[in-house]
């Protein structure tokens, strides 16, 4: 279902839309069953750090409140105040999400796996004139005293 890049409508991105839409919609069916692994591997929300090609970088992953429909999240890069917008779906260990930088146009996409506590891939500009590899490993919580 995740072989190709799936179509995302901004308003399924950004949590108008009730139903997912892949590339394939003749495999719709087959997103509660994606979206179980995404339960799993987003029980928790997420805290990730690592880099964006040469930019240190924290995101922060999370399931939506309906969690068939996908992940959401958003991103900071170190030393810089302004919050990144994600939303994707994951399958298996795949995760596919779409950034926005001001909440309604999509400015990247990343593809990559979040296996064990590292999630790994590739930063895209939309039209993929620019791509960037990312390495982000999850912080495990603290405990509280």
């Amino acid at each position: 279902m995740m072989a190709g890049k799936f179509a995302v409508t901004l308003s399924l991105v950004f949590g108008f839309a009730s139903t997912p839409v892949f590339a394939d919609n003749d495999n719709v069916a087959a997103a509660p069953a994606s979206a179980a692994t995404a339960q799993n591997l987003f029980a928790k929300p997420l805290t990730l750090r690592g880099t964006l090609g040469n930019a240190q970088i924290e995101m922060h992953l999370q399931l939506k409140a309906d969690p068939t429909e996908g992940i959401q999240g958003h991103y900071v890069i170190a030393g810089q105040s302004a919050k990144i917008l994600l939303a994707g779906e994951s399958e298996n260990t795949d995760v596919i999400m779409e950034e926005s930088i001001n909440g309604k146009d999509v400015s990247g996409e990343w593809a990559g796996k979040l296996v064990g506590n590292i999630f790994s891939g590739t930063w895209s500009t939309t039209d993929d004139a620019v791509t960037k590899p990312f390495a982000l490993t999850v912080q495990t919580a603290k405990p509280v005293k």
